[in-house]
């Protein structure tokens, strides 16, 4: 029993997901009540977040999400919108330093939740600052309820590994090499040829998740082609890249997700 089914992703804004939904997520964090895929171990350990509303210089602010009650303090900034998401790298940035102003102590670690986006990968990068932390989320829909998978773009991967052996995968599934995410140990893979590194993994590529609070539904997988260097990219086109797959334990399912297509 058993077996994948293909998911919509939902986009921002219009009839489908909002920030709000993301938000909502957030606010019950540490109550693990939304099924969650992936995601870094520093991030699923965290406790719920409080929202303090703050006077600042003249203004208030306040943080989408911010852990005061542990150490190091951190602040995340969530952006799930049609427009506009690279601003959350200095939202984030601005929290991290009013709130170390008005409270003391060490400094705040600021973290940035978004869709993918390859602004704020090329400005992390760029910065080459490890304290600036960056997660990106896909929203996903099935039987009527929301899931989230949260997938760490900068994360370095480890040698290339065999998937475990309850993955739901077969092992000749794709010709790829399936790494393994550090920081997600086992639960988060990627497969893609070896020619490209994070955040700017390009071509042929799978991803694969273990729900971590997971009961009907146990992994998560996309596969497709993403984006060489020096090419542009309409929304139908990353619509038509790839495709998003859930394994229901309760589907009475033979259907096997595509492998991403490759030169061999």
């Amino acid at each position: 029993m058993g077996g994948w089914r293909e998911v919509k992703r939902l986009a921002a804004g219009g009839d489908d997901a909002k920030e709000k939904v993301l938000q909502d997520i957030f606010n019950r964090w540490g109550e693990r009540k939304a099924p969650v895929a992936g995601a870094p171990d520093w991030l699923w350990e965290l406790p719920t977040p409080t929202r303090p509303f703050t006077n600042a210089f003249g203004y208030s602010f306040t943080p989408d999400a911010y852990w005061g009650q542990i150490q190091p303090r951190m602040v995340a900034e969530l952006k799930y919108g049609t427009n506009f998401e690279p601003i959350a790298v200095a939202e984030a940035l601005h929290h991290a330093h009013l709130l170390r102003l008005i409270e003391g102590g060490e400094p705040i670690r600021p973290i940035l939740v978004t869709q993918l986006n390859y602004w704020i990968r090329a400005t992390i990068a760029e910065l080459g600052n490890t304290e600036l932390r960056h997660i990106e989320a896909d929203l996903l829909t099935i039987d009527s309820q929301t899931l989230l998978w949260l997938s760490a773009p900068h994360a370095i991967m480890s040698a290339p590994a065999l998937l475990p052996e309850e993955s739901p995968l077969a092992r000749n599934w794709t010709s790829l090499h399936w790494f393994n995410v550090e920081g997600e140990s086992g639960w988060s893979w990627v497969a893609h040829d070896g020619g490209s590194k994070t955040p700017f993994i390009q071509g042929p590529t799978a991803m694969l998740s273990k729900f971590r609070n997971g009961a009907r539904y146990r992994w998560v997988l996309w596969t497709g082609q993403l984006p060489p260097l020096g090419t542009k990219r309409g929304q139908q086109d990353w619509d038509k890249a790839g495709s998003y797959w859930v394994w229901d334990a309760n589907a009475d399912s033979n259907k096997i997700p595509p492998p991403p297509l490759t030169t061999d």
